[in-house]
């Protein structure tokens, strides 16, 4: 893996998509983190003077196509926030510029999808990662450092609820189903994450029921169960129809840990709630910027070649077990999750 030296100059972000949502968030992390500089922005055509206006801001260079920044000799590393259903092709395209990639969840609306990043990150030699920055909160660490102390027992069974509502008529890209709209790819990724991340491994088999509402063609909401057998589980639901909620639960043999806020922002302090034999107690972390963290963890992975944090490996389990999520619910019945595609459902 290629690697870059801060002593030489920074680390060099260009960011696609600059006016959107996210977007707006993470390019403060860029330019706040130390050995990273943010460069260069691109919108699309009728967006380019919010976007220059943005980039003035940050001193960076406002193009006025997306391939233009990723042919940007000046930029090192290209964030991608852009529509599900971009990601694929706008990665692959940043790499074959030689570029290193952040691309927000979902990296890829299928495994086949995360299967040809990675290939190309390979002939590349660049690091990808998919964004996931609620795992760069001290709180998940803090998580999971409780559940390996033994204090709770052995992890049987773990709840996650993600959720946010967006009105109908916004214009939200989520609505769109031509965009990768819908609850499944959107917040959807976090509650299938969460008892990835705990577990360690895929479910062998997953049963999802979906809802949508009047008038819309994606999946607003869904309710989920997930079987890591061994008498292993997870509940998930998630929605873009109420909220705001981001909490999950995890279910030892001999407590529970509950974290009130998986997407606790910069000035919130985590809260972390362990229930056992000998009471209940809870522990309070301290608020941390979530996507700085996330930004600084890519960049030192990049300058010294060691492995992203968020692994390509997981990225492919979480499209792999998300597609699982689809089928079940098309089918009205249980999926089977396999190294590949599902192959069956029943």
């Amino acid at each position: 893996m290629t690697t870059h030296d801060e002593h030489d100059h920074p680390l060099r972000w260009g960011v696609l998509g600059a006016t959107s949502y996210i977007a707006t968030h993470l390019m403060p992390a860029v330019a706040s983190t130390p050995g990273c500089a943010l460069t260069a922005v691109a919108s699309r055509p009728e967006r380019h003077a919010a976007a220059a206006e943005l980039g003035r801001t940050y001193g960076a260079t406002a193009h006025a196509d997306y391939q233009a920044l990723v042919e940007d000799p000046a930029v090192d590393a290209v964030y991608i926030p852009l529509p599900n259903t971009d990601h694929v092709d706008w990665t692959l395209r940043a790499l074959a510029a030689g570029k290193h990639v952040l691309v927000e969840k979902p990296m890829a609306m299928d495994e086949e999808g995360c299967a040809r990043i990675e290939k190309a990150a390979e002939a590349a030699s660049r690091t990808v990662m998919e964004a996931f920055m609620y795992r760069f909160h001290p709180q998940q660490r803090r998580a999971a450092e409780i559940l390996r102390s033994g204090e709770i027992g052995e992890l049987r069974l773990v709840r996650a609820s993600f959720a946010f509502r967006i009105e109908s008529g916004s214009g939200n890209i989520r609505l769109d189903p031509a965009l990768g709209g819908g609850a499944t790819w959107d917040v959807g990724c976090y509650a299938v994450d969460v008892p990835l991340l705990f577990f360690g491994e895929a479910p062998h088999q997953v049963s999802a029921r979906f809802s949508g509402r009047p008038g819309l063609t994606v999946d607003t909401s869904a309710a989920a169960t997930m079987d890591f057998g061994q008498g292993r589980s997870a509940v998930v639901d998630y929605s873009i129809d109420y909220g705001p909620r981001a909490a999950y639960e995890l279910q030892g043999t001999h407590g529970t840990l509950t974290v009130r806020n998986a997407w606790a922002m910069e000035g919130e302090d985590g809260v972390i709630t362990v229930l056992s034999g000998d009471g209940v107690r809870e522990e309070t972390v301290p608020s941390a910027n979530h996507y700085q963290r996330q930004v600084a963890a890519f960049a030192q992975a990049v300058r010294d070649g060691s492995p992203a944090p968020m692994s390509l490996a997981e990225s492919r389990r979480t499209a792999r077990v998300s597609s699982a999520f689809v089928a079940s619910a098309a089918a009205g019945g249980a999926a089977v999750v396999t190294s590949g595609e599902v192959t069956e459902t029943r």
